[in-house]
């Protein structure tokens, strides 16, 4: 046990890599840009910073890119240094080595991401006069940040054990998946993780008396409630983690120079 905690720590740590910092950084000042130019132009509703800010910058385009940026190197790192042989020759099961991985970066993510919503939130309420104590936005939207990370962190190191690119088929499925799919009329956009996250921001939102954008016809934005939501997203990240742990522990890799 001491060991798979060792790799746990070694994991987060070898997270820490000033590229992967450098890119979550850029896009924290990003968010943050955007975000104070909007309140300077004109004053920050709850309703415009839920719909203009948080549901689409923050939830479908920040949190899959951090996602993807740490999920696809938990594996891919290995790969990088040629060190997967050496990984998955140690004394220790082979899904457990892959569950230690995943579990030294999560802890990574969810403080940037959180740290990020704090950000966006305490810049609104400086820049834009947003009428939401801090305190009580973070409250709101944290539950979504936390399940939306975790579906989508365990989804990509997934991708990482089954594929050796796979950070361009991340790319692909974001773009493709998240944001295409993810907003097309009908039932297809529920296969999409983008689809369960702002479920749940909108439910958590109705406090607030905020309501996705009404559509028509086909175009009517139908989510689920938000109990329902976290328990998919739950599933989901159960579910490849399990997958992942398993298919980590049937294949046999090589470290190509």
């Amino acid at each position: 046990m001491s060991s798979w905690f060792y790799l746990i720590y070694f994991s987060f740590r070898r997270q820490l890599r000033p590229r992967r910092l450098a890119v979550a950084f850029l896009l924290f000042i990003l968010l943050i840009v955007v975000v104070a130019v909007m309140g300077a132009e004109r004053s920050l509703s709850v309703r415009r910073f839920i719909r203009a800010i948080i549901e689409p910058q923050f939830c479908r385009f920040f949190l899959p890119v951090i996602a993807l940026t740490f999920g696809t190197a938990v594996l891919g790192d290995e790969r990088e240094d040629k060190t997967l042989v050496y990984l998955s020759t140690r004394p220790l099961p082979r899904w457990s080595l892959f569950l230690a991985k995943v579990l030294g970066s999560v802890p990574l993510v969810l403080g940037i991401a959180l740290g990020t919503l704090l950000g966006i939130c305490a810049t609104a309420t400086l820049a834009g006069g947003l009428p939401l104590p801090l305190l009580k936005a973070a409250g709101i939207f944290a539950p979504t940040v936390i399940f939306g990370v975790l579906a989508y962190l365990v989804f990509f190191s997934w991708l990482g054990v089954a594929f050796r690119n796979s950070t361009l088929i991340g790319v692909a499925y974001v773009f493709l998946v998240e944001f295409f799919i993810g907003s097309v009329p009908g039932v297809l956009k529920q296969v999409s993780i983008s689809f369960y996250i702002r479920s749940m921001l909108y439910d958590a939102a109705g406090e607030l008396g905020v309501a996705p954008r009404e559509g028509r016809g086909i175009f009517q934005l139908e989510l689920i409630e938000g109990s329902d939501a976290a328990l998919v997203l739950a599933a989901t990240a159960a579910g490849f983690l399990a997958l992942g742990m398993y298919w980590f522990s049937r294949r046999e890799y090589r470290d190509l120079t």
